[in-house]
């Protein structure tokens, strides 16, 4: 059951690498360094251009509020990618700097014995299913765009002809007039291009949070257990030693976590506020619910749900495991063992601390959070309805 786990967690974090890899965000030294900090910059470029036709087209549709929020959506999800990739290339050292010291208190937990790897690895389902979930549904999006486009690419080249007899998806971001020639399947790839990047983004970002927070939760799970289920074979002394010094390291890695996602935090709490608010206005305009409507609107709801609950619950993840920490010391052998007065010292600080959290600006990130953001897009909703019935 172990070795299964094992292959899971193996599994999980290789996927995250190679969709990080494919989009230019990778944080490990490579032999392909400067390569990839290329193709980073070539993919903020890729993005930006797509995001300026996106304004570019807002400016002419200001007087149509439906279809204005409809290319807005577009244009404030490929402008969020730009930014996690701007933020992680700025932040490359930094956060390479962070997952050596991570990744290495992970491992030495991990290889302690079996019954650590079942505390620290009891977790692990949860946070890859909602992973997985939301690739599922980013690739979903992406299908339901261009695979329509594709089938048709397909059918002609087997039939060795290439027409143009299919529809770009965001042929309305164009102000100018498409040809009917190769270019026309240039737009189709630039468009292609430009969505698959941006899902890979969104994808590999956001769950590398919850990969991280994973193993920072899983650390200190398997220090409370050493806490209060001490092994016969080690000193408790040498045990609370241990866990204050990895406690120090841990706190250091939340402070460089919160130092990075704290600003793509605080975005997504703001756009995906926004976005929810556009698509459900979108959706109440709908003169008739037919099955591509309801079913493009239901996915995009989901991402961006998803996208917000893995921040937030995440977030509560790691307080609830620093809490659990904070009461294993409470009650462990702490105070009958033969600790040093520093030591003591630094015990009774960490029962005094707070519990580790991660800061978006001004907001702790936890499912209180959540519910907030749900509230407000609903609220701007109201808002913007009332407003467009007025106008009426």
């Amino acid at each position: 059951m172990i070795e299964k786990k094992l292959k899971a967690y193996c599994t999980y974090k290789r996927c995250i690498q190679i969709l990080i890899n494919i989009c230019g965000c990778t944080y490990m030294p490579t032999k392909f360094n400067k390569l990839s900090y290329f193709w980073s910059i070539l993919v903020i470029i890729l993005m930006m251009s797509f995001v300026i036709l996106d304004l570019k087209v807002c400016y002419k549709l200001i007087h149509d509020l439906v279809m204005l929020l409809h290319v807005f959506t577009l244009g404030v999800s490929l402008f969020t990618s730009a930014l996690k990739v701007m933020i992680v290339l700025f932040n490359r050292n930094y956060i390479r700097q962070y997952h050596q010291m991570l990744d290495n208190l992970f491992e030495e937990e991990l290889a302690r014995n079996d019954l650590i790897r079942t505390v620290m690895l009891s977790s692990l389902r949860k946070i890859y299913t909602l992973a997985y979930m939301y690739y599922t549904f980013q690739a979903g999006i992406y299908l339901s765009y261009y695979l329509p486009p594709c089938l048709i690419i397909i059918r002609d080249l087997l039939h060795f002809r290439l027409t143009t007899s299919y529809s770009l998806p965001c042929k309305p971001l164009y102000f100018w007039t498409i040809p009917d020639n190769f270019l026309y399947h240039f737009h189709l790839m630039y468009e292609m291009s430009a969505t698959v990047i941006s899902c890979v983004v969104a994808s590999s970002i956001d769950t590398m949070f919850g990969f991280w927070i994973y193993q920072i939760a899983s650390t200190m799970d398997a220090m409370t257990y050493m806490l209060t289920n001490p092994p016969s074979t080690e000193k408790y002394s040498d045990i609370i030693k241990m866990c204050v010094i990895k406690h120090q390291k841990l706190m250091q890695c939340c402070d460089m976590l919160g130092h990075m996602y704290g600003k793509i935090i605080f975005w997504h709490i703001i756009s995906n506020a926004v976005l929810l608010c556009a698509l459900m206005f979108e959706a109440s305009t709908f003169t008739e619910f037919t099955v591509s409507n309801v079913s493009m609107f239901t996915t995009f709801v989901t991402i961006k749900l998803i996208q917000s609950f893995i921040y937030a619950w995440h977030g509560t993840v790691l307080t609830n495991a620093s809490e659990n920490f904070r009461i294993g010391i409470y009650f462990g052998k702490w105070l009958n063992s033969s600790l040093n007065s520093h030591m003591r010292t630094n015990i009774v600080m960490m029962l005094m601390q707070k519990s580790l959290t991660i800061t978006a600006v001004f907001s702790s990130v936890d499912v209180v959070m959540f519910t907030n953001l749900v509230n407000t897009a609903l609220s701007y909703f109201f808002l913007v309805r009332s407003v467009s019935n007025k106008e009426d």
